[in-house]
């Protein structure tokens, strides 16, 4: 395989099919790198409960093509009908597991220049020319490089006793798992409420924290807030079920006797703290950038 080219794209994921579908149309001469063995390979992970949040609205009243793709925040931009993200489900809220598929037909579709099973561990520039190094040792170069990997990591805050708890990549998703239990989750995104909504029937306390309140997609207008499809467990805060929403920090996490002490210094009372016991403590507190790889 050439692994010299003008252009390298870091990423097989939405962003970096939709470059190599403009660069095969006007036949550039690219490489995609893919750590992955499909398209979308976040998504065969992420959401961990399976339920897109990018919209899908099929049925829009109009037969204008731009017009749909408004409403339409899965599909990648092609001169096809047949591949839209429609054409692979008319939920408005779609399964995840249907984006990579979708994303692979894309791919194949415009026999787009993809090297599977990549992973790049250093990114370096010399002279002008990108040097990217892979795993075993294999190196790629070009002229321009397009970084497309999004924010594949787990961002967890520095903490005391971080590492005593799980993450939102790596907590169970089985709700038998919380049976009359205590959760703390830690963090009010999507990520955090999507989480105690799918273990609100089996949990006994459910409380998400963080030092600042809740911002409402329907009130900021950034689709990255919190979407009303995860926020069913405001129901259960506000008629009093036992669950809560907390403005507070977490100074510290200890352990004792199997059960989770949390330190929690609340926003609003000035000086006041407690400790609190949980069962579980979860940090869905977002995900971030990977810069390790660069030189």
């Amino acid at each position: 395989m050439k692994t010299q080219h003008d252009y390298l794209v870091l990423g097989a994921g939405p962003a970096g099919l939709q470059l190599g579908y403009f660069f095969e149309k006007n036949n550039r001469d690219y490489l995609i790198l893919e750590r992955g063995k499909t398209p979308g390979n976040f998504f065969l992970e992420y959401p961990r409960h399976r339920k897109l949040i990018s919209i899908n609205k099929v049925y829009t009243g109009t037969d204008h093509p731009e017009r749909n793709l408004r409403w339409d925040w899965n599909s990648l931009i092609s001169d096809s009908d047949d591949l839209l993200f429609k054409n692979y489900s008319k939920s408005y809220f779609p399964p995840a597991e249907m984006l990579p598929r979708y994303l692979s037909h894309f791919a194949k579709e415009y026999s787009l220049n993809i090297k599977y099973q990549t992973s790049i561990s250093k990114v370096a520039k010399e002279d002008g020319i990108f040097i990217l190094t892979d795993s075993d040792g294999n190196t790629y170069t070009g002229k321009r490089l397009i970084i497309a990997t999004g924010v594949p990591h787990e961002m967890v805050p520095d903490i005391p006793g971080k590492e005593l708890c799980d993450t939102y990549g790596t907590h169970s998703i089985d709700p038998e798992d919380y049976i009359n239990q205590r959760v703390l989750i830690i963090g009010k995104g999507n990520s955090g409420f999507e989480t105690a909504d799918h273990i609100s029937e089996t949990a006994a306390v459910i409380h998400i924290i963080s030092p600042e309140s809740v911002e409402f997609a329907w009130q900021t207008h950034y689709v990255g807030n919190l979407r009303a499809v995860n926020n069913n467990f405001l129901d259960t805060y506000q008629l009093k079920s036992q669950n809560a929403v907390i403005d507070g920090e977490i100074l510290k996490i200890e352990k004792r006797n199997g059960q989770y002490q949390v330190h929690i210094a609340y926003t609003h009372a000035k000086g006041q703290t407690a400790v609190v016991p949980y069962d579980r403590v979860i940090f869905c507190t977002g995900f971030k950038f990977d810069n390790s790889i660069y030189d």
